[in-house]
């Protein structure tokens, strides 16, 4: 190969340049008016391309000569089109013509040629061009290259032969390479251009999302500062762009969601995932909480997140509506319920019926067995009504009647019989009239069918009544009597007709009453009382009398009917039961009721004569001891004889009353000194300290009282019983054997204990604890493996209230169980994140009081199950118990503390040594860790008593396979000697004060690992 051949086609190759700028000369995207015109511009452009190349061809022999045409038109062919391809091909041909010489033919041939055969390549080739590769063009241009050689053969013999022998090599291999390359920089346009307008478009796209779409965007770094937001989040939460901007995730975010959200947050973070999604509540500008629906995703470099890209789907108004659906079918629910009303839904093409709850009730069984069965209701139905029931439905169905109703009987699954108002209607039809579906309601009518069986039994009853019946006109003429009436007051029916009924009236009844009686007939049209009536004999009895006024439609009154019967005998009865009901049966003493209604009269007379009176309130020191040890028969004789010494020591207009058991209440009325109250109580006092001759047994008590004043203590009854009972309880606290007033400081102690519990209550309902979590370090090993959560409660307007003012109260009222179960489900699910965040096994202690204990219920199968949910049955979890606890000596406190250990829950006894500390009862349950109560630590001294007792018990626990933990550790020295007795743990401000879980994690948790890979890297 001649090296003229080789330069001149490396010379036309590197003019095939220029094809890319012909590329980038003109738009992809045309209009169709201007399509035409542009590719024949293109055309134009690669014939001149074309032409410039023929004009530096290697030179055979005058007229035959080879050059790179072949490329260019190919090419064209393949990226250009057909139109711009037909102008280059026609151009190069004719001036190829124009050329002459002895290949002139072959010439146009290959033009021709290499330009078909790029277009139909280009054509019928899968796949965009921007997808081509660098094989596929090498492989067109051998192809293309190998057939455009053939035309050769239209040259004598001789000459082709030549020719082929020297051009063959480079036309084989230097235009397939050629092709190759200039198809690639022409492929990478078209990939950059492609790449360049979905870039656009992505933009186009976010820019038009970010300013004016439904979402607010957020676009934070991953430090949550924020970097840009879209007006659409400004306006969802009522901020500008720079007040919004000032703040972040965490203050706008509700704690809840927030928590949840750093968990996922911080997965991304770690690579784990790179989007998430959450509902969540933020908090606008004025406070409202706003219902969204966030979508986080996240720009990484390098696997490290640069930018955080937050959409909010405003979920307010579907959180309002649903709220207002749920509250709609509620009300629908409520009024079937409160109207009790059974409702049927038929879908009569899928025969499938639906009942509510009622209609279930009305059948005595539960809702989804009589959905799942509707033939339950029809086998209920009585068989002589079932006929009848399916009869008025087909009407219905039929367009016969106007709606379904009919009454019948049905069983209940007790077997009780009950009548039934069955009414429905057909809701929907097809196109064809055919019904689609069915509603109706039942209505218990059995109390109306026995109402009217009641009329019909009326007459019988009201001849055969026992009491007496009379029904008069409007002017108190009788019209009729039944035989009980002649009975009870001895005139016939003839005597009495027509006769006005008055007759029977007795002058004991005043005239007052009896137009109070008329007065409440005419305008009420009943009444109802007791009243003398006289008999035929002149005899007076009294009578409960029932006067009843029979109403018209125009409201009328017509008739009355008079009910009366004789109540003598019961009222004699009564008055011995009202003496039983208000009278002490033991002491003879006015009981509770008396009391009440006594206090009721003298505060009106106190009121009236403005005058004060005295409420004591007494209460018998001892008296249990003396009933427990000398019997109850003693115990009632002791109450006897201490009722009669307190009337001993009041005046007569005075009164003692005893509320039950060895509780006495002293009324003093019409006092004008103080000092004569103070008189009484000291008699009172000194009256009962006397022994008490109980047969051959002597028996010693006291009283203690509590004294308030009306109305300068209390203005009501109510008030007056419990400001003398706080006082009382007073007396007691300050030794018992006397007498307490009332002060207003108790009445506010009182108000707030009752304003705490209720605070408790809100507090646990909208969970306004918190935890913190202090350090258990090993003092052996200097590392942080235990924590025990405290917890603290975050009031909304006193702020933290310690523990100390709370706890107790929460015992005393129960509410610590609630509590209790809150903080283990915390302390675990934090044990948890921590293990899952960091790889790191936290044991959490958890104080448990006694209560929760006695009052545990199915909490502890609570706990279990969350354990094993979150996979915590490695001792995460200590749960601290008190001494006290133990000294019960309780099976089931033994059984509970083995349940707790087979579950992976460790046992720490708390403040050890400070209550009856027993070798018996460590040996008898099993006890993980020993606390050493602070008290004992904190006056440490290797020379004290504390250090003995510190060491003693170190050694004992460790005997009996137990580890001890020294609590109020605050100092260096303290830490130091119990270490050196061989103390485990400690606990105290020497290491840290309780600390939010976020503070502790960092300080110990990721402190610890970090130490932990320095000393990896240093080994």
């Amino acid at each position: 190969m001649e090296q003229g051949l080789l330069l001149s086609f490396i010379q036309n190759s590197a003019l095939l340049l220029a094809i890319v700028l012909v590329y980038d000369a003109f738009p992809r995207s045309y209009k169709h008016k201007k399509e035409a015109i542009s590719r024949v511009g293109i055309g134009l452009l690669v014939s001149a391309i074309t032409i410039a190349v023929m004009l530096m061809p290697w030179e055979y022999s005058e007229g035959v000569f080879f050059d790179s045409r072949t490329v260019i038109l190919s090419i064209c062919g393949m990226f250009f089109g057909g139109i711009a391809t037909l102008v280059a091909v026609v151009v190069s041909a004719v001036y190829r013509l124009v050329e002459g010489g002895a290949t002139v033919v072959p010439g146009i041939g290959a033009i021709v040629t290499s330009g078909l055969l790029g277009y139909l390549w280009g054509k019928y080739r899968k796949g965009s061009l921007s997808n081509v590769g660098f094989s596929e063009l090498f492989s067109f241009g051998l192809i293309c290259n190998s057939i455009i050689l053939l035309w050769g053969v239209s040259l004598p013999a001789d000459l082709a032969i030549k020719l082929l022998k020297q051009v063959t090599i480079p036309f084989l291999v230097i235009f397939p390479i050629t092709t190759a390359l200039l198809g690639m920089l022409l492929s990478r346009r078209i990939e950059i251009k492609r790449d360049q307008k979905i870039k656009l478009q992505d933009h186009l796209l976010f820019k038009s999302h970010f300013q004016s779409g439904n979402m607010g965007i957020a676009i934070t770094d991953e430090d949550h500062q924020w970097i840009k937001v879209n007006p659409n989040l400004c306006e969802m939460l009522n901020y500008s762009e720079s007040e919004l901007t000032n703040f972040s995730w965490p203050k706008l975010m509700h704690t809840q969601d927030y928590f949840i959200y750093k968990h996922h947050f911080s997965q991304m973070l770690e690579g784990e995932i790179n989007e998430f999604e959450l509902d969540v509540r933020l908090k606008a500008k004025d406070e409202t909480i706003v219902y969204t629906h966030m979508t986080v995703a996240c720009q990484r470099a390098q696997a490290k997140v640069e930018l955080v890209i937050t959409g909010l789907l405003n979920r307010t108004y579907q959180k309002q509506a649903e709220l207002e659906k749920n509250a709609s079918q509620e009300q629908l629910r409520l009024v079937l319920a409160s109207s009790e009303l059974g409702f049927w839904d038929w879908d009569i093409t899928e025969d499938a019926m639906e009942r509510n709850e009622h209609s279930a009730a009305i059948l005595g069984c539960d809702l989804e067995s009589l959905n799942r069965s509707p033939k339950l209701w029809i086998n209920a139905i009585h068989v002589d009504d079932r006929v009848a029931v399916l009869k008025s439905i087909d009407a219905h169905l039929n367009g016969e009647t106007e709606q379904h109703k009919v009454e019948y009987r049905i069983y209940n699954q007790s077997g009780e019989l009950l009548w039934l108002l069955d009414t429905g209607k057909v809701m929907s039809h097809d196109d064809n009239g055919n019904p689609l579906r069915m509603c109706g309601i039942y209505t218990d009518i059995t109390e109306q069918k026995r109402v009217e069986e009641s009329l019909t039994l009326a007459a019988s009853v009201y001849n055969n009544s026992s009491e007496a019946m009379s029904v008069q006109d409007e002017q108190g003429f009788i019209i009729n009597i039944n035989a009980a009436f002649t009975s009870i007051t001895g005139y016939s029916e003839a005597e009495v007709k027509h006769k006005n009924i008055k007759m029977l009236q007795c002058n004991r009844n005043s005239r007052n009453a009896y137009r109070q009686m008329n007065n409440a007939v005419e305008e009420l049209g009943r009444w109802q009382g007791e009243v003398w009536l006289r008999r035929k004999n002149g005899e007076e009895f009294v009578v409960w009398l029932t006067l009843n006024a029979l109403v018209d439609d125009n409201g009328s009154s017509k008739r009355r009917v008079a009910l009366f019967s004789d109540i003598t005998d019961k009222k004699q009865a009564e008055q011995i039961i009202w003496k039983q009901a208000n009278y002490d049966p033991l002491t003879g003493l006015p009981n509770r009721r008396m009391l009440l209604d006594y206090l009721a009269t003298e505060i009106i007379k106190a009121d009236n004569r403005e005058q004060h009176f005295a409420l004591m309130f007494l209460d018998l020191d001892y008296f249990k001891e003396v009933n427990d040890t000398l019997g109850h028969d003693m115990g009632d004789r002791l109450l006897s004889e201490a009722a009669k010494r307190l009337k001993a020591c009041i005046r007569e207009t005075d009164v003692v009353a005893r509320l039950g058991g060895d509780e006495f209440t002293v009324v003093l009325s019409g006092i004008t000194d103080i000092k004569g109250v103070d008189k009484v109580a000291k008699h009172i006092l000194a009256r009962i300290a006397e022994p008490f001759n109980l047969g051959e047994e002597t028996a010693y008590i006291s009283a203690s009282i509590g004294i308030t004043l009306y109305p300068d203590d209390a203005a009501t009854i109510e008030g007056m019983l419990k400001h003398a009972d706080q006082a009382m309880y007073a007396a007691k606290g300050e030794g018992r054997n006397r007498f307490h007033y009332f002060t207003p400081s108790m009445q506010r102690d009182a108000k707030h204990r009752m304003r705490l519990i209720q605070d408790l209550r809100h507090a646990i309902a909208e969970q306004e604890f918190e935890l913190y979590y202090q350090p258990i370090v090993g003092l052996q090993q200097n590392k942080c493996l235990k924590a025990e959560a405290l917890i603290r409660w975050r009031h909304p307007t006193r702020g933290l209230v310690s523990p100390i003012e709370f706890i107790s109260v929460a015992e005393e009222t129960g509410l610590i169980v609630e509590i209790g179960n809150w903080v283990f489900q915390q302390a675990a699910r934090q044990s948890a994140i921590w293990r899952d965040r960091f790889g790191v096994e936290v044991q959490i202690s958890i104080n448990k009081s006694p209560v929760q204990f006695r009052d545990e219920g199915e909490c502890f199968d609570t706990w279990v199950s969350l354990l094993k949910k979150l996979n915590l049955t490695n001792n995460n979890i200590c749960v601290e118990i008190t001494e006290g606890l133990l000294l019960d000596g309780n099976e089931a406190i033994s059984a509970t503390l083995e349940r707790y250990r087979e579950s992976g829950i460790q046992v720490s006894l708390d403040d050890f040594g400070t209550g009856y500390s027993s070798l018996a009862y460590l040996k008898r349950f099993e006890i993980d860790f020993l606390k050493i109560d602070q008290s004992f630590t904190r006056n440490l001294d290797s020379q004290s008593n504390d250090f003995t007792l510190c060491e003693a018990i170190i050694v004992m626990a460790h005997k009996l396979g137990m580890k001890v933990i020294a609590e109020g550790v605050e100092t260096e020295y303290q830490r130091k000697v119990l270490a050196d007795a061989g103390c485990d743990y400690g606990q105290g401000y020497l290491f840290s004060r309780p600390l939010p879980s976020e503070e502790f994690e960092q300080r110990f948790i990721e402190v610890r690992l970090a130490n932990t890979e320095v000393e990896k890297t240093d080994a």
